[in-house]
């Protein structure tokens, strides 16, 4: 509510209330899930290296079955000496044991495989398909307002669905991406009501942002303007206010 005051001859100050509304916006939460599992602890795999061996010799395999085993092991354990991770925050060179079945034939399976590329620093933030293949990555874009999630106001008749879309795909920088939106329904809202005097300047109450929550399907972005950021990393460039709001809803 606002509150005008008008000040009549006699000195009586009389107030009217009008209701001012609120500007809604939709801003987008694009998540590229894990590329690859961890590598295990240790003492797991060699707990899994263990149960393994049990396995096969109490297996009715024939001679020519555990021959078959054994060289599936030798694979294994070659390609991983052969290509080994350099940096814990590298794309591993192999694939552990979430695919372990593409290690087995390397000529047919070499998608399975990915090299990276020359040039690819362990800070870099813009290439989707390499940077923190163990853990989810989000996109946040920069602006004026400093970084934030892709966002567009809602059209009057419009959803907030179909504002987050726009939001991506009107993007400048939006190169080729595309998203599937996970729901119709947001994951959190953020409300942020302006000062009184701004609220004059604007005619608006405030600011309702509702996030929505996408996957990625293919694309990127271009340019020097987003990053994709682990849910760590977001901390040091979202306000606070807006981490609050969103983290519970990241993995």
């Amino acid at each position: 509510m606002r509150k005008s005051c008008s000040l009549l001859s006699n000195g009586i100050r009389v107030f009217s209330t009008r209701q001012l509304s609120w500007q809604v916006q939709s801003s987008v939460i694009v998540e590229r899930p894990p590329q690859c599992q961890p590598p295990l602890d240790p003492l797991i795999a060699r707990y899994q290296h263990m149960r393994e061996t049990l396995r096969i010799e109490r297996s009715v395999y024939n001679d020519f079955e555990l021959a078959a085993e054994s060289r599936k092991e030798q694979i294994v354990s070659e390609r991983k000496q052969k290509f080994p991770p350099k940096h814990k925050f590298d794309l591993p060179e192999y694939f552990s044991s979430a695919d372990e079945k593409a290690l087995l034939d390397p000529v047919k399976n070499d998608d399975y495989l990915p090299l990276k590329p020359q040039g690819v620093s362990n800070t870099d933030k813009t290439s989707v398909k390499l940077i923190k293949p163990h853990s989810s990555v989000f996109l946040i874009v920069k602006s004026g307002e400093g970084w934030n999630f892709p966002h567009k106001v809602v059209d009057k008749e419009g959803s907030l669905e179909e504002a987050a879309v726009a939001a991506l795909s009107t993007h400048p920088d939006n190169k080729d991406l595309c998203v599937e939106v996970s729901s119709r329904l947001p994951v959190s809202v953020h409300v942020n009501k302006y000062s009184r005097k701004y609220q004059q300047h604007t005619q608006l109450t405030g600011v309702k942002t509702f996030f929505m929550k996408s996957r990625l399907s293919s694309g990127n972005f271009s340019g020097d303007t987003f990053m994709w950021c682990t849910k760590e990393e977001l901390g040091e460039f979202l306000s606070k206010d807006v981490l609050k709001c969103v983290e519970p809803c990241l993995k």
